[in-house]
């Protein structure tokens, strides 16, 4: 699978619904929530194959992470 089949909104609908899971659970850390979340929700090859491959979290997932992060801020009413 490439990254333009594994990246898409079911991904990213999923990892913000384990996200709010884990945030109702008591998790407070949104970064750390965020990786996690990302990490559940995404393919391998993009949350950990390139990381891997690179030898440090790639652009991509960082971006994936991030994203979500402000996406939970958002939803929070808060600021990021």
């Amino acid at each position: 699978m490439d990254y333009g089949e594994a990246i898409n909104a079911k991904a990213g609908a999923r990892a913000f619904e384990i996200a709010c899971r884990k945030i109702a659970g008591g998790s407070r850390d949104l970064r750390r929530v965020a990786a996690e979340a990302v990490a559940e929700a995404y393919c391998l090859c993009v949350a950990a194959g390139d990381d891997a491959a690179k030898g440090r979290l790639s652009a991509i997932h960082a971006n994936l992470i991030e994203n979500l992060k402000v996406r939970l801020c958002a939803a929070a009413g808060e600021q990021n």
